[in-house]
């Protein structure tokens, strides 16, 4: 077998250009904001792929025939699933709201990068409300069909119940409430399990309501910030009209002093035609 000669340092002691010229890329500042920027929207849009995704889980999870409320193992994913949905939602709203800071207090307004940085803002912004839309509505889809499925199981039971008490079992996170109705016949054993119940309720309200707060705060976060979106683009057109009316002002002192210019030239090319002929008729006269 032929051994290839190696000729890579021949090669090198031939080649044209010297080794030491540094051809490494230095990027200017302004490529360098537009990289940060662009880091930090797509970080803030992955997070919104999660919500989405999380949400097409959740939704295949419960979706299946098989699905019972007491399923304990698929509610108790879906109900972390939801939490890590709400986390990340209150880590965009704060990233969003530190971008708006920062996007107010911008001096460059009319500048190709504040420009950028603002259209990529009300994209991830338009985004993020529409997600946490679609979040909010599958949580209320979620808890109404666990309600309906209680209130069914409930029914061939024998057992009427409201949707109050539903969602109070929902809350406490009870798992088949209707087994062993027969131990509940008597009035005493019924009194003793309504007066439990009555408590444990108490304490569940009172965790659901803030929990409600919590989450009430963030909705109203959020409403604010998809109003203060129509106030920045009336500010925005606001400014462009100011822009414009300003340039016109511009245009139309420059077409003043073209008319000046223009008539004094006039003027004198008067003044000169009058000099001219009055010289004619004194040459006339004296001729």
């Amino acid at each position: 077998m032929t051994m290839v000669k190696d000729r890579l340092g021949e090669l090198k002691s031939k080649r044209k250009y010297n080794s030491d010229v540094n051809l490494d890329f230095v990027p200017s500042k302004s490529q360098e904001e537009i990289f940060c920027n662009l880091e930090k929207f797509t970080e803030l849009t992955e997070w919104i792929r999660t919500i989405r995704a999380n949400i097409e889980e959740m939704r295949s999870a419960i979706s299946t025939p098989s699905f019972h409320y007491n399923d304990k193992a698929i509610r108790e994913k879906v109900e972390k699933t939801m939490d890590q949905s709400l986390g990340l939602c209150k880590q965009i709203y704060t990233a969003i709201k530190q971008l708006q800071e920062e996007l107010a207090e911008d001096e460059r307004r009319g500048s190709v990068l504040f420009r950028i940085k603002h259209t990529q803002f009300l994209v991830i912004k338009d985004d993020y409300l529409n997600a946490y839309r679609e979040h909010e509505e599958f949580v209320t889809y979620y808890e109404n069909k666990i309600i309906n499925l209680m209130k069914k199981e409930a029914k061939a039971m024998s057992y009427n119940i409201t949707d109050d008490e539903a969602a109070e079992m929902l809350t406490s996170n009870q798992t088949s409430p209707f087994v062993g109705n027969i131990l509940e016949e008597t009035e005493r054993e019924r009194q003793k399990l309504r007066d439990i119940m009555a408590r444990h309720s108490q304490l569940a309200e009172l965790e659901k309501s803030l929990i409600e707060i919590r989450d009430l705060f963030v909705r109203i976060s959020t409403l604010v910030m998809e109003q203060g979106s129509l106030v920045q683009v009336i500010e925005y057109h606001a400014q462009q009209a100011s822009l414009n009316a300003d340039h016109g002002a511009h245009q139309l002192e420059k077409a003043r002093e073209y008319k000046l210019k223009a008539l004094k030239k006039k003027t004198w090319l008067l003044m000169w035609v009058i000099i001219i002929l009055a010289v004619l008729v004194l040459l006339m006269i004296i001729f």
